[in-house]
């Protein structure tokens, strides 16, 4: 007898049940799989739950740090082929210095061969995207759906010297950031003197970050630390690294909003009213009104020589030989032939000796003189404070108004006075041939392991007047050999404005050598640039092995406007 209709439905959802089954098998089998290639435990209800909790209860933004990541064993064959089957191309702008491989969701591409010589990189890179991990990452920071196929990350290593400086990572439709941590041996806990530490910074107010970080995550074998990338809000950085010959290996990747086709996705759901680490840089126009303007004009007489007068100030400072007038007419052929110059030796005997005694003494007793890491807010006394906000630049700054006898602050006073001054500005004048109309400038100290300024363009309209006296410490021939070698940073360097159509929130500075100029940091040497519209301009991070503080007078002269622009 043919089997019934009730039969055959019966046999029919028994045959379904039984793939289902399957189905929930296989299913449950490559869960276990890809959570077999994390630590022990970290998919617990009880360990995401205790990373939830953390994340909601971190300051200065949501963020989180886990101990253990990755399976041992694996993350063992990863440090051994990426030290035995990577290469590294060192990268340096005026935002970091690091030695980098390429974007490791380019592996896809490579072939069988090639891949299998990455098999354990190959293996982590699925696990940290794959949709057991991606939801994990959804849950305890609460940031919403991440994407399924966008990947992005890439193997750095710090050696010593390396750094990243202040930033927000809003790039494009970055939703999360993290950094898996392979510092050292594996076997050896990371000093955190070693330097490499993730530094946090709170905002003053949106798009504006503190002078300092409030937390600091130093690296450990096998940690794991995500955060939130909020436009305005999630800035951090990577402090310097000056141990030698322990590389701080860690990958570093983000996690990104959906992308169009994938569940979750909405248009423009990255976008934010907040400006970008790059387009704070560019925000501001620059007009007159912001130098100081002089009470007097000057006429194309003023070009022809110095009064008695003049002669008689300039004097008490600065080195005779720059007062003569067939010297200073070699300079001025040299200065309008290439539009720039650096005069040495441009103090006096008597006042840079007192100088470089009073820096020597500070930076001794701040302990800039040796190869450690100081902790920040360093160096602020007398009428030293610190300058930021650090998206752009930080060094410590002299106060207009002195109010204290600290010997530094009493210096540089004086000095920056001379800047400020009409006989300064008439040989100025006399030197470049150039009619200053006003000024503006500040006296500054560069701390190693702490003080910067990013690249920033001239956007007067037309070519301003620098004139920067550099006063380093250099104790000795080797400390002059350091700072020479520009491999301790404090140099200033000029160069063309990026041209393109880059997304606003790339970092401008090309990782191409497109620098126009670039000027070791000295002792006792002014340097005169004439900068035209559009030239960007910056001083390299000081970087802890450097032999002490990067000291200088650094001014700004506006010119006369062209008629013709007006």
């Amino acid at each position: 007898m043919p089997p019934s209709t009730a039969e055959i439905r019966a046999t029919s959802t028994a045959a379904e049940d039984r793939t289902d089954v399957k189905r929930i098998k296989k299913q449950n089998s490559i869960r276990q799989s890809v959570k077999d290639k994390f630590a022990p435990g970290l998919f617990d209800k009880e360990s995401r739950d205790a990373v939830r909790k953390s994340v909601e209860a971190s300051k200065p933004y949501p963020h989180c740090k886990i101990s253990r990541l990755i399976n041992d064993n694996l993350l063992r064959r990863v440090h051994k082929e990426i030290f035995s089957k990577l290469n590294f191309t060192t990268k340096e702008t005026d935002i970091y210095k690091v030695n980098q491989t390429g974007d490791l969701a380019n592996m896809d591409g490579l072939d069988e061969k090639e891949r299998s010589q990455l098999s354990a990189l190959f293996e982590l890179r699925n696990a940290i995207y794959s949709k057991e991990f991606r939801e994990y990452v959804s849950e305890v920071t609460g940031c919403g759906l991440l994407s399924e196929s966008k990947m992005d990350m890439s193997v750095n290593t710090y050696t010593e010297g390396c750094h990243l400086l202040n930033h927000d990572d809003v790039i494009g439709t970055r939703r999360v950031s993290f950094i898996l941590y392979m510092p050292g041996d594996p076997d050896e806990q990371w000093d955190p003197s070693f330097g490499g530490a993730l530094e946090l910074y709170p905002v003053i107010e949106p798009d504006t970050p503190a002078n300092e970080p409030t937390v600091s995550i130093p690296p450990q074998w096998n940690q794991f630390a995500m955060f939130t990338v909020l436009p305005g809000y999630s800035f951090h950085s990577v402090e310097e690294v000056v141990v030698e010959g322990k590389p701080r290996l860690s990958i570093q990747g983000w996690f990104h909003f959906p992308q169009e086709g994938e569940v979750g996705y909405k248009k423009d759901a990255e976008k934010s009213d907040s400006l970008s680490t790059l387009q704070q840089l560019e925000a501001a126009i620059d007009v007159k009104e912001n130098f100081e303007q002089y009470k007097t004009d000057l006429d194309d007489e003023a070009t022809l020589g110095l009064t008695e007068e003049d002669l008689k100030e300039l004097a008490t400072w600065m080195n005779p030989v720059y007062l003569n007038a067939e010297f200073i007419a070699q300079i001025t052929e040299k200065f309008l032939e290439e539009s720039a110059v650096q005069l040495n030796e441009i103090l006096n005997k008597e006042i840079f000796s007192k100088i470089k005694a009073a820096t020597f003494k500070c930076d001794e007793l701040d302990n800039f003189t040796k190869t450690v890491m100081p902790p920040h807010g360093t160096g602020v006394r007398g009428d030293w404070a610190v300058q930021g906000s650090p998206v752009s630049q930080r060094f410590l700054n002299l106060n207009e108004e002195i109010r204290s006898h600290e010997e530094t602050s009493v210096l540089f006073n004086q000095l920056r006075s001379y800047f400020k001054s009409e006989a300064f500005r008439h040989w100025l004048a006399v030197l470049t041939q150039l009619l200053p109309t006003g000024n503006r400038g500040m006296a500054r100290r560069f701390r190693p392991g702490h003080d910067f300024t990013l690249a920033t363009t001239n956007l007067r309209g037309q070519p301003v007047l620098d004139a920067t006296l550099c006063l380093t410490t250099t104790p000795n021939a080797e400390a002059a050999k350091k700072w020479e070698s520009c491999e301790v940073g404090g140099y200033e360097c000029y160069m063309a404005a990026h041209e393109g159509d880059d997304d606003p929130a790339t970092y401008r500075f090309n990782d191409d050598d497109g620098a126009l100029l670039t000027m070791a940091a000295g002792s006792n040497e002014l340097s005169l640039v004439l900068r035209d519209e559009n030239v960007m301009r910056f001083v390299k991070y000081v970087s802890a092995r450097a032999p002490g503080a990067r000291w200088d007078i650094s001014f700004e002269y506006d010119l006369q406007e062209d008629k013709e622009k007006i």
